[in-house]
């Protein structure tokens, strides 16, 4: 295995062997100024893939990881792509980046451990909970979630580690980056996983890209319409795979996108405390990591690709983008719905939410097409 650090010339102020030593990595002043991404998962694996000399934009490692192809098992507070290791198994597998993940096991996982991953591999990223990121407020002030950060450097002796964070989302939802230190210990209480990358990255072909982007979207569009999968609760910070899992029924893409919808009709019934909870949790999902960043990532692949998409690539990201503003102005419907407590709401929600579905399916149909036909 080739040492990412020794490529890139990182410096470092102890012996690589000494995993009681200090690790500073100079790559942290290479991304100080990089513009904030739309989402951790991509955003994260676009700047550790940059270090290598790989540039790759967020929605093609959307399109990599299969991402479009949400999941739903009948939880209104869960929806969204797969867990993070599924989505860079799925990336590998259309023959991206091969990234190791590890899960994090309290009383045996320790700094030691991600010392030799960051001393041995190629990059390393954390998923984390939310609310140990204690270097900005909006984390600890909030519900914990799942987030992904990029883990630039370690100093054990200081109890620091040295992290990029490429989404951080201020109070008023504006995307912002955060490149510095944060509390060693702290990170610790709330690392779901670590993964890195086992190895030199390699710039996919557009033809290759495309491949991969037409595979997914017919998995989306046809795909497994009932799997068995074990889904950590929705109730536990961060959802730690290891914690809670329970065998259920999970339906992804379209099929997964219409099961969701369809179970809109079971806030009718909740009450007043519930409701808000609920739709502020459906807001969520549909706001980060599904229909708006589908429809937002398939906008940014078309225009990317023109040149190999063809002349109708212009008018998919239309679609896109247009579909993108309104399932931003549903979204925000919903959101007003839960805090007004207008149940009598609902039925037309789930009435345009499906004619949103209608809508997405048609233009990934397209794009579909267009992304065979220039994979050749």
């Amino acid at each position: 295995m080739h040492k990412g650090p020794a490529k890139n010339g990182a410096v470092q102020e102890s012996g690589k062997g000494n995993c009681h030593g200090s690790m500073v990595n100079h790559a942290v002043a290479n991304v100080a100024n990089a513009l904030p991404g739309k989402h951790c998962v991509y955003s994260s694996l676009r700047t550790s893939l940059q270090r290598y000399g790989v540039s790759m934009a967020e929605s093609e490692l959307f399109m990599l990881c299969g991402s479009m192809c949400a999941e739903y098992s009948g939880d209104l507070k869960r929806f969204g792509p797969e867990k993070y290791p599924e989505q860079l198994q799925e990336m590998a597998a259309s023959g991206g980046p091969v990234i190791r993940v590890e899960p994090w096991a309290a009383g045996v996982s320790n700094e030691g451990d991600l010392l030799r991953v960051f001393t041995s591999g190629y990059g390393t990223m954390l998923h984390t909970s939310s609310t140990t990121l204690t270097y900005h407020d909006v984390y600890v002030k909030n519900y914990p979630r799942g987030h992904v950060i990029e883990l630039c450097g370690l100093d054990l002796q200081a109890r620091t580690a040295q992290v990029n964070d490429s989404f951080l989302l201020d109070s008023s939802g504006k995307a912002m980056t955060y490149v510095g230190p944060a509390r060693l210990d702290d990170l610790m209480q709330g690392i779901i996983e670590y993964a890195w990358l086992v190895e030199q990255p390699v710039r996919l072909s557009p033809g290759e890209l495309h491949t991969a982007c037409a595979h997914h979207i017919r998995q989306y569009v046809t795909g497994q319409e009932a799997i068995w999968r074990d889904v950590p609760s929705s109730d536990e910070p961060g959802n730690r795979p290891e914690k809670g899992t329970t065998g259920k029924q999970v339906k992804r893409g379209d099929a997964g996108y219409r099961a969701f919808v369809d179970d809109f009709r079971l806030l009718t019934d909740m009450e007043d405390q519930d409701f808000r909870i609920y739709c502020h949790e459906i807001y969520y999902n549909l706001r980060l990591g599904s229909a708006l960043h589908l429809a937002d990532y398939a906008a940014d692949y078309c225009l990317l690709h023109q040149a190999t998409l063809g002349p109708q690539a212009q008018h998919v990201a239309e679609l896109a983008q247009s579909l993108y503003a309104d399932w931003h102005k549903l979204n925000l419907h919903i959101y007003k719905t839960g805090l007004q407590l207008r149940r009598h709401r609902i039925p037309e929600i789930m009435e345009r939410a499906l004619n949103l579905i209608e809508r997405q399916r048609y233009m990934l149909e397209k794009l579909m097409i267009l992304a065979e036909q220039a994979a050749g």
